[in-house]
């Protein structure tokens, strides 16, 4: 993995949204593939289209509200200039990764230094890129908010459950159908049970310091 993006928000809206029951109402574009299967069986008429797409769509009317990367990816598309609502906090991607590929034939001939040098590289985009999207985001809201007067919202906080159930339905479906994506689904859930407690607790700290404080706002 290379190159992470950090948390994608829920996304843009026409219209303000106080619940799930509002989303429902909504034609959302959402990403393909099993996270739209979610968004569907909580209810959300979801539709995936690319992300050239999206704003011009917004503009026809076509769709009422849009998720894609995060405020500076989002920001260069022009999604500021047709929705004005936005809602920071989603669970459908805690983050975008890239992939470095290599073939194994080739990897296996490789003396151990090499191998080194391609996998400590590989881990050191994943901390600088972090870092750099979390700063370019920060500055992207900000001009969101107070240069182009878009409401930045939390996220409704009913849509939370709803997405987890519907997550399990999905993922234990998918997971019948195919073992490997079961294997892996098992794993990741023995270790989210171990780690996330520790995780939500460490964290939660540097949370509520960060709302009390009087810089945060």
């Amino acid at each position: 993995m290379i190159q992470p993006m950090g948390p994608d928000p829920l996304g843009w809206f026409k219209a303000p949204i106080n619940s799930l029951e509002d989303m429902k109402k909504l034609k959302y574009r959402s990403p393909p593939g099993l996270v739209g299967e979610i968004f569907k069986e909580m209810g959300v008429n979801a539709v995936a289209m690319p992300g050239g797409e999206i704003v011009p769509a917004a503009q026809r009317g076509v769709i009422d509200a849009a998720e894609w990367i995060g405020p500076a990816d989002d920001m260069a598309l022009g999604f500021h200039t047709v929705f004005k609502h936005y809602y920071l906090q989603g669970l459908h991607q805690s983050t975008d990764v890239g992939e470095l590929l290599i073939n194994k034939a080739q990897w296996t001939k490789l003396p151990a230094d090499l191998k080194a040098i391609v996998e400590a590289s590989a881990m050191a985009t994943m901390m600088e890129t972090y870092s750099y999207n979390v700063q370019r985001n920060a500055v992207a809201l900000d001009r969101i908010k107070n240069e182009f007067k878009v409401t930045v919202h939390d996220t409704p906080k009913d849509i939370f459950p709803a997405f987890i159930k519907a997550t399990n339905l999905v993922y234990d479906r998918e997971a019948g159908k195919n073992p490997f994506f079961k294997e892996v689904l098992e794993s990741q859930r023995t270790f989210a049970k171990l780690v996330v407690p520790y995780w939500n607790k460490i964290n939660g700290l540097y949370y509520n310091l960060g709302i009390e404080s009087p810089n945060a706002k």
